[in-house]
């Protein structure tokens, strides 16, 4: 009986000693843990930190990350929460019903919370409006793409103490209500994925992730083409499938929000379906129109199935309008191109097609600001002439200014451009400024001739 007593008193001490033994002499593949987050950097021991505390700081930080076993009882944790407490261990996620996962930020554009307001929703379209006419004038279009919200789509696996939150508006409602009652051509897959919910054979939006399913994506990009196709009569390469993979376990993207959870088990109780995509040419062609995206991670996929080189001809993807995909190399090395520094009459005559590609979320700015560049570039209620009376006069009144002047410099400095072309662009703003204030006095007239 005392043998007995003794293996188990050594065995639980054994257990014990695990986790040092673990860190110490690694033993065991341990599985990192996954999302977003800075590692704890390692100390060096010096008799000046040793005697300053800064050894001891840093070591207070890095230990606790490199325990032993950590990703596993991190796991067990988090595991405890979620499947027993029902609550995300993530803060950025929220845990809605039957274990359905939403982005915080995504939750909120849907109740409302981001909400600019209809005068600002109402200025982006006018200002679409207004250089539709010159635009056409060169052959070319605009098209806005709005891409599904799975908090829309699912809504009704939001916990209720979120739902009560919700307001009246929101950027997306208002944005597509201003949108069908303007000359913009748009496609609101938000809506159409809506209306679909039930007809479609595979699941159009995932349980565990940000995005759409990437049968969902497929579905967009066909619609997407064959619209632009038919819109502007031009004959593009199809979109297609050799195949479609049928699981319960997600891939990809489908999972973009339960791996940062970090949990031991997951129930994965929603049929999901995998195209195997590529581009059909044979049809195609072969001179094709020039495509610019200007979006978010919606696009990412129909970017990397070929949309840009093999759908359209040379595309480029402008990632929150301030990357440029793909990328150029010199020399081994990426180049960084800046969409701000770019000449936007340089652009449109670049391009046949300018696409706004965004989620929900991003409503409350749409374009990222190349709308207002846009517009400021071909301002159509003001000629050429006046446009640069007005530059001029702008600039004359930073140089006057000291303050106003010496922050220029410094923008010139951290952008690496001469000084005369910070100038003219903050000159180009306000210039673009007195025009939107223009464009806010004409909303507001109508709003007084409809009462």
């Amino acid at each position: 009986m005392k043998i007995i007593k003794y293996i188990l008193f050594i065995g639980f001490v054994g257990i014990l000693f695990l986790p040092l033994l673990q860190s110490i002499y690694p033993f065991y593949k341990e599985i990192p843990l996954q999302g977003e987050f800075v590692p704890a950097p390692k100390s060096t021991l010096s008799v000046e930190n040793w005697f300053n505390g800064s050894f001891q700081s840093v070591e207070e930080k890095y230990r606790p990350e490199h325990t032993g076993f950590r990703p596993f009882f991190v796991r067990i944790y988090n595991q405890i929460n979620y499947s027993l407490l029902a609550n995300s261990p993530n803060v950025n996620i929220v845990l809605g019903k039957n274990d359905y996962l939403f982005d915080t930020k995504h939750v909120n554009a849907y109740l409302g919370k981001d909400f600019v307001g209809d005068e600002e929703i109402r200025l982006k379209v006018l200002k679409l409006e207004n250089v539709l006419d010159t635009l056409k004038s060169l052959n070319k279009q605009i098209l806005v793409v709005l891409a599904p919200s799975k908090v829309r789509y699912f809504s009704e696996y939001i916990p209720e103490r979120y739902l009560i939150q919700k307001k009246d508006k929101s950027n997306y409602e208002q944005l597509a209500k201003q949108l069908s009652k303007s000359k913009v051509q748009y496609i609101d897959f938000s809506a159409w994925f809506l209306s679909q919910k039930q007809k479609s054979k595979y699941s159009l939006m995932n349980k565990f992730g940000i995005h759409w399913t990437k049968y969902g994506e497929y579905v967009a990009m066909d619609s997407l083409i064959n619209y632009m196709s038919e819109k502007y009569n031009w004959n593009l390469p199809k979109a297609r499938y050799r195949k479609l993979t049928l699981t319960h376990t997600p891939q990809f993207t489908d999972r973009d929000m339960i791996d940062p959870l970090n949990l031991l088990l997951q129930k994965d109780d929603q049929l999901l379906a995998y195209p195997d995509v590529y581009i059909d040419t044979t049809k195609a062609d072969k001179k094709r129109p020039r495509l610019l995206v200007v979006g978010d991670s919606f696009y990412w996929g129909m970017y990397y199935w070929g949309m840009c080189n093999e759908v359209f001809d040379r595309g480029e993807f402008w990632y929150y309008n301030r990357v440029v995909y793909p990328e150029i190399f010199e020399n081994g090395k990426i180049v960084q191109r800046e969409p701000m520094f770019t000449d936007m009459h340089k652009i449109i005559d670049k391009f046949d097609v300018i696409v706004f590609f965004q989620t929900e979320q991003n409503l409350n700015d749409l374009g990222f600001s190349f709308i207002e560049r846009l517009y400021a570039s071909f301002l159509p209620n003001i000629n050429e002439e006046e446009k640069e009376i007005r530059i001029k006069y702008y600039i004359e009144l930073i140089k006057k200014d000291p303050k106003w002047y010496e922050s220029v410099k410094e923008k010139a400095k951290k952008w690496n451009k001469p000084l005369e072309e910070a100038l003219r662009i903050d000159a180009t703003y306000m210039l673009e400024q007195e025009q939107d204030a223009k464009i806010k006095q004409e909303i507001k007239a109508q709003k007084i001739s409809d009462r």
